[in-house]
């Protein structure tokens, strides 16, 4: 079932969001950040900050099954004009074991449909280059590769894509 998340939800999605990170990006960041991104604790507290203040009411919709949060989407407002579009997914997570079942396409319809309520006709989605597992998945619903960029997750630098879903209607249906 996909939901709305609400406060409440905060534990259960920064959870989720560290196991996501540890089953991702081994690898593919530095050991670092890896450590910093899996830290339930860590995730938890910011979860709970962005739930209190989400950028957009509504744009954070978790995957539950089983009682159990196992992927989210959080949808806005494009943060930066570099991403080509005029809605963004600042973050889209789905357990390694609820992946290949078309869920990640259901949250991202979902997402693509607040963000049409709140008047974005397009939406894009910053990927690290090194994950090749988004870049497959975004490319697979329809987005387009753009604008290439250095983005710093405090002081690493890291390469990533802007992929871009030129008209969101297509993505709903």
């Amino acid at each position: 079932m996909i939901r709305p998340a609400t406060a409440a939800d905060a534990p259960a999605i920064g959870s989720m969001h560290a196991q996501a990170w540890q089953e991702t990006y081994p690898g593919l960041v530095p050991p670092a950040l890896l450590t910093e991104m899996t830290d339930p604790d860590r995730r938890r507290a910011a979860w709970a900050r962005t739930l209190a203040a989400p950028l957009l009411p509504g744009g954070i919709l978790v995957l539950e099954q089983d009682g159990a949060v196992r992927g989210f989407i959080a949808v806005c407002a494009a943060r930066d004009a570099a991403l080509g579009a005029s809605g963004e997914v600042s973050g889209l997570y789905l357990l390694r074991a609820a992946q290949g079942r078309g869920l990640g396409r259901a949250l991202l319809a979902a997402g693509a449909t607040v963000l049409l309520q709140a008047g974005h006709d397009s939406a894009g989605a910053w990927a690290l280059d090194a994950n090749t597992r988004a870049a497959g998945f975004y490319a697979a619903t329809g987005a387009i590769a753009g604008t290439r960029q250095t983005g710093w997750h405090g002081p690493v630098a890291l390469e990533e894509t802007a992929w871009v879903w030129p008209d969101l209607r297509g993505v709903t249906s």
